[in-house]
């Protein structure tokens, strides 16, 4: 999803391990997990509505047509 290469990834990598303490990487790779599992949702239910907001809209058009006519 992110495209992350491999240079990428090791200096993401080395940043961890300078300025993180090792006993706390696991709490934040949790934590981190956790942020992405609730954007990614949020994402997916934002998209989602907008999708019945489109099919709500085409289903009162079609309806304001069939009375009209």
């Amino acid at each position: 999803m992110f495209n992350i290469g491999i240079i990428e990834f090791l200096i993401i990598f080395f940043v961890i391990v300078l300025f993180i303490k090792p006993e706390d990487i696991p709490k934040i790779s949790k934590n981190a997990g956790l942020f992405y599992r609730k954007i990614t949702r949020y994402f997916y239910n934002f998209k989602y509505e907008l999708s019945n907001l489109d099919l709500d809209s085409e289903l009162k058009d079609k309806t304001s047509k069939k009375k009209k006519k």
